[in-house]
């Protein structure tokens, strides 16, 4: 009889939460450089190994915790073009304000160049799907066919990057919903929008996309 090689043990959810709670917490106390494998390991409760088998090295834990750019909150799609732009702004927002996000920003970009092209092929291929949901948009007539998608994409995070380091507080759902309408002005179909509308009319992204 032939034996088959059994599974490996499936990785416990409960201790990457764990791990990943650490790594944020740890940020935020210590800073990026500050924070070492084995003091995130000794707070999770776990050992540096536990770690390695998770995650190849320390710039790649940080950047899947505080940024989960292989997360369900990269996304969305719900056939709502500005409710799914609304939702995918304010995850951004939430990644980038928290408090371990911009030391994990400078300590990634301090890390060495190779590994530094490693993290950005990580968010080239978050922001690719980005692309895709907007393409999408596109061949459903939601958005001119002249739009640059990867352009647009670069505003869902984009000014909320710059809001961060420019050290902005006001961004709530109002700022986001500014955003999103600003954004959808300068894209929708020019059926759908009159440039020479008065600049107060409030009419929402939303009935101009469904007018």
């Amino acid at each position: 009889m032939s034996e088959h090689p059994r599974a490996g043990r499936p990785r416990d959810a409960r201790l990457d939460d764990a791990i990943v709670e650490a790594t944020v917490e740890l940020l935020a106390e210590r800073g990026y450089s500050e924070m070492s494998l084995a003091a995130i390991a000794d707070r999770a409760g776990t050992t540096t190994a536990a770690l390695y088998r998770r995650w190849s090295s320390k710039s790649d834990l940080v950047a899947q915790a505080v940024f989960r750019t292989q997360g369900e909150d990269v996304v969305a799609d719900t056939g709502d073009l500005e409710a799914d732009l609304t939702t995918m702004i304010r995850w951004a927002a939430e990644k980038i304000y928290r408090p371990a996000a911009l030391p994990a920003i400078a300590g990634l970009l301090s890390e060495p160049r190779a590994d530094r092209r490693q993290r950005a092929s990580s968010a080239a291929a978050a922001s690719q799907l980005v692309i895709e949901r907007l393409d999408r948009a596109k061949e459903a007539g939601e958005l001119r066919s002249d739009v640059n998608t990867a352009v647009l994409a670069s505003l869902i995070d984009g000014p909320i990057l710059h809001a961060a380091f420019s050290g902005v507080a006001g961004v709530d759902e109002t700022w986001i919903d500014d955003l999103v309408r600003i954004v959808l002005a300068g894209v929708l179909p020019s059926e759908a929008h009159d440039p020479s509308a008065s600049p107060q009319t409030t009419t929402s992204p939303k009935e101009l996309i469904h007018r």
